[in-house]
C-alpha cells in the first residue's frame, strides 16, 4: 500500500508539474517579446537564469518522485528474487 508520504510527495509534484508548465509559457512568451524587440542583453540574461532556476526546481523535484519509484522498484525485485530463489531450489 502507498505510504501517506507518497501521497503527498506526488500531490505536490502534481502542482509543481501545473506551475512549471505556466511559467515556462510565461517565460517563452517573455523570449518571444524580448526577441521581438531586441532587448537589451542583461535582460535576456535575466531571462535565461529563471528559466534555469525553474527547469532546475522542476528537476530536483522529478528526482525525488523517482528516488521513491526506484526504491520501491528494488525492495520488489528484491522480494522477487526471493521467490526465484526458493522455487529454484525446490525444483
Amino acid at each position: 500500500m502507498a505510504s501517506e508520504a507518497t501521497r503527498k510527495l506526488l500531490k505536490v509534484f502534481g502542482i509543481a508539474v501545473t506551475d512549471f508548465e505556466d511559467q515556462a509559457e510565461a517565460l517563452i512568451q517573455r523570449a518571444e517579446a524580448l526577441k521581438a524587440r531586441g532587448a537589451p542583453p542583461e535582460e535576456v540574461v535575466a531571462l535565461v537564469e529563471e528559466a534555469v532556476r525553474a527547469v532546475t526546481k522542476a528537476t530536483e523535484q522529478w528526482e525525488q518522485v523517482q528516488g521513491v519509484l526506484q526504491e520501491v522498484q528494488r525492495r520488489l525485485f528484491g522480494a522477487a528474487r526471493g521467490v526465484l530463489e526458493v522455487a529454484r531450489r525446490k525444483s
